[in-house]
């Protein structure tokens, strides 16, 4: 660089830095002074209206403090005020409703406003005794105004200086050195891609000197970026390959992330150190172990926390156990029985450990809830043997009275009497079919089977009671009264069915030839829970305590002398029946006194509302 030209350019340095101080510390001394006026004038009055409202204040005229208020208002340089009293009750205020809402904080000084309100209070004092206070806001937006006013003056005038040295510097230049002129286009058209450019060589001095490396450099540059374009497609296709690789494996990884939120199974994954890298949410759910917990925790310490929340019975070796069994067997432990483990709740969990080859991954331990199925296959086992158990004293009796009569000959008095007791153990077999058929259709259909519709209970026990056949020397029971419908949603067939069986049971537990009685009753609940009831009452046998809790039970029978034939599953067909028509069954029973038992059915006004209710809600 020549001198002339750091001449110029140290002119225009010179130039630049005074014009900044020099601007720079006009706009302080303005800033500065401003907000000095500004916040003498804010104390200034407040303290004015402080004095100037003591007398007001001690008196609590109300009146002269508006008028005060109004007053100072009506300069137009305040855009708040108010006056509180000692215990902080708002006295009067004027100015803008959404100034006064706002929280009021003193400011000490500009610097400290934060939203465009300056905020200051004078204490009102008489004596010693502060009487309340004045608070002031008033809005810095004019001086925030004469500021930036003040900010673009001065970057006006700076600007056009600097466009005066720079004209005068670039005319001066372009003068001086067009050489440097012809360098700058070529590296403008050099930085364009263009590498083939190539600057014209002048005379000798430093300029030249400057183009012919110029030139070189150009010659280098070009050759090079042939080779790096190569290089850069090469990197380019290899990131784009990486990138969708990326893609493809976030995406399976999300994928694999909601299939294990919505999974009822638990899982656990392990990286390479053994250490807990995932949990699952259905894992926290089923055993309780919270997510936090059991982050980055060993296998072993893993399993002594879960085998803390298990039935020391039911927990397995441990880890080494399920290793062992993978040694053992491999993948394919279909055949074997299933590892499971009890939680202290009762809760049954089966689990397994299936080991991963990935990098990141070593093992996934799952865990599925299996409460259900396996409470489910001991009711199953329990009913096969108790069902078994029932089937086989009539089928014991058939066989062996049929083989006695293929064995030998007898009168024919005699075998009528066998072929009797065949016939009747046959209908006991037949009978604990149909009911077990019957109760398992209830069962597995529900409600679906019903045809519900409005069922007046006095018609439907005046049907019942007129096809009833009772033992012999014994009366049917009265026919209550009714003085209106009494009516109800449900299914004539299966109520007529439950009604008929403890109607039928009443007889046949009071074979003294006791009256049985049959009462129609109402609730006294809510419109929308209202029910009706059939009360049927006997003075038979009657029932224990602890019979009467396992009344519901399948093939239970309160009297196991034989004495009273049954299959024992009556009242369990009745709890059904009545359970899915969304009613209830009350029990009193004494023994040697009776029982009675009351059937409650929602009515048919409460169904109908509570149908509505759905509907509007819906």
């Amino acid at each position: 660089m020549r001198i002339r030209t750091k001449t110029i350019l140290g002119v225009a340095v010179i130039e630049l830095a005074m014009l900044a101080i020099l601007v720079g510390s006009a706009l302080m001394v303005l800033r500065e002074s401003n907000e000095a006026e500004l916040m003498h004038r804010v104390q200034l009055g407040c303290n004015l209206l402080a004095s100037a409202a003591k007398d007001a204040m001690i008196s609590q005229d109300l009146a002269t403090l508006d008028s005060l208020v109004d007053e100072a208002m009506a300069s137009g340089q305040i855009d708040m005020i108010r006056i509180v009293d000692a215990n902080g009750v708002v006295l009067t205020q004027r100015g803008d409703p959404a100034l006064l809402l706002r929280p009021f904080h003193k400011e000490m000084n500009i610097e400290q406003v934060q939203d465009g309100i300056l905020d200051w209070s004078s204490p009102v004092m008489a004596g010693n005794l502060q009487q309340g206070e004045v608070q002031l806001g008033v809005s810095i937006a004019p001086l925030k105004t004469l500021l930036t006013s003040a900010r673009r003056w001065a970057a006006g005038v700076a600007g056009l200086e600097m466009l005066l040295v720079a004209l005068f510097s670039f005319l001066l230049g372009r003068y001086l050195t067009r050489q440097i002129v012809t360098l700058r286009e070529a590296s403008i058209v050099f930085a364009s891609g263009n590498f083939n450019i190539r600057i014209p060589i002048l005379g000798n001095d430093e300029l030249t000197q400057t183009a012919k490396a110029f030139n070189q450099m150009a010659q280098q540059i070009g050759e090079s970026h042939i080779l790096l374009q190569e290089e850069n497609l090469k990197r380019i296709e290899a990131q784009r390959e990486a990138e969708q690789a990326q893609a493809r494996a976030e995406d399976a990884a999300e994928q694999l992330k909601e299939i294990f939120a919505l999974s009822p199974d638990g899982f656990v994954s392990f990286d390479d150190a053994r250490r807990i890298r995932y949990v699952s949410p259905a894992f926290t759910r089923l055993t309780g172990l919270a997510k936090a917990d059991v982050l980055d925790m060993h296998e072993v310490g893993f399993f002594a926390s879960l085998a803390m929340i298990c039935v020391p019975a039911s927990v397995v070796s441990g880890f080494a156990t399920l290793h062992a069994r993978k040694i053992k067997y491999g993948a394919d432990e279909s055949h074997l029985p299933r590892q499971k483990i009890e939680l202290v709740g009762g809760r049954i969990l089966e689990i397994g450990l299936r080991e991963s080859r990935a990098e990141s991954v070593s093992q996934i331990l799952y865990l599925r809830d299996v409460t259900h199925e396996t409470e489910v296959d001991r009711l199953k086992s329990e009913f096969l043997v108790t069902a078994a158990h029932e089937l086989r004293t009539p089928m014991a009796s058939i066989y062996g009275y049929s083989e006695i009569l293929l064995a030998q000959e007898f009168s024919a008095e005699d075998r009528h009497e066998f072929l009797g007791t065949i016939y009747r153990q046959s209908e006991l077999m037949i009978s604990i079919i149909n009911e077990l058929l019957d109760l398992a259709r209830i069962e597995a259909r529900g409600s679906k089977d019903f045809t519900l519709e409005q069922v007046d209970l006095c018609e439907l026990l005046q049907g019942i009671i007129g096809g009833f056949i009772p033992p012999k020397g014994r009366d049917c029971p009265v026919q209550p009264e009714a003085h209106a419908p009494f009516l109800v949603q449900a299914d004539r067939r299966k109520l007529t069915q439950a009604i008929s069986n403890v109607l039928s049971n009443a007889y046949k537990y009071s074979p003294g030839g006791e009256a049985v009685r049959i009462e129609c009753l109402t609730s006294e609940s809510a419109l929308s829970d209202a029910k009706l009831g059939i009360r049927i009452s006997d003075s038979g046998i009657g029932m224990t305590t602890a019979q009467l809790a396992r009344v519901f039970e399948r093939f239970y029978r309160a009297d196991d002398t034989g004495k009273f034939p049954g299959t024992g599953l009556g009242m369990s067909i009745v709890q059904e029946i009545i359970n899915l028509h969304g009613g209830r069954i009350e029990i009193q029973s004494s023994l040697g006194v009776g029982t009675t038992v009351t059937l409650w059915i929602p009515s048919a006004d409460a169904v109908s509302m509570k149908a509505h209710f759905m509907k509007v809600a819906s």
